[in-house]
């Protein structure tokens, strides 16, 4: 089977959007709902409480926050299990079109300055979310695209912590 190039397409037609099912809850809220599933903000988690919305793999984008623009931090991270997640994190289901580990590793190192609005406070709505255009390969391609990366991610994340255990 002979390569076939990629072809431009929008986020919104080969992923599914599922931010309804956030839940912005403030801290006092948290406090009562204290337990085990982890509660998802932009860049991780910033709480554990005692029920979730989400079980399976999601990716989360970042929807607001300055790392947006200054890319400090990864704007787009891998989630498995069951978590729920605040208003801050655009939360993105795999389809059929698309492995959500390419579109990571794919988000984590595209430019996306584009897409973002806000003079103060950078941010991603849904509408530039679900309008970018992305070259995308056919699954296949995707899936081997992943699997090298993943391997190299894993190796980079083991040589992390062996340099922490060496500096400790």
């Amino acid at each position: 089977m002979g390569y076939k190039p990629s072809s431009p397409v929008f986020l919104g037609d080969i992923i599914l959007l599922e931010d309804s099912k956030r839940e912005p809850l403030s801290s006092m809220q948290r406090a009562s709902r204290k337990g085990q599933y982890p509660y998802y903000g932009a860049q991780g988690i910033v709480d554990y409480l005692s029920d979730y919305t989400f079980e399976g793999k999601r990716l989360l984008v970042a929807e607001d926050g300055e790392n947006l623009r200054s890319r400090k931090l990864p704007i787009a991270n891998s989630v498995d299990g069951k978590f729920r997640v605040n208003n801050h994190a655009h939360v993105l289901c795999e389809t059929n079109k698309c492995n959500i580990d390419y579109l990571r590793f794919y988000l984590n190192s595209t430019d996306i300055s584009a897409y973002i609005t806000g003079s103060t406070q950078p941010k991603l709505s849904q509408t530039s979310l679900l309008g970018m255009r992305l070259d995308l390969p056919p699954k296949e391609k995707q899936d081997a695209i992943v699997s090298f990366l993943a391997a190299i991610e894993r190796k980079i994340n083991l040589n992390t912590r062996l340099n922490g255990y060496l500096a400790a």
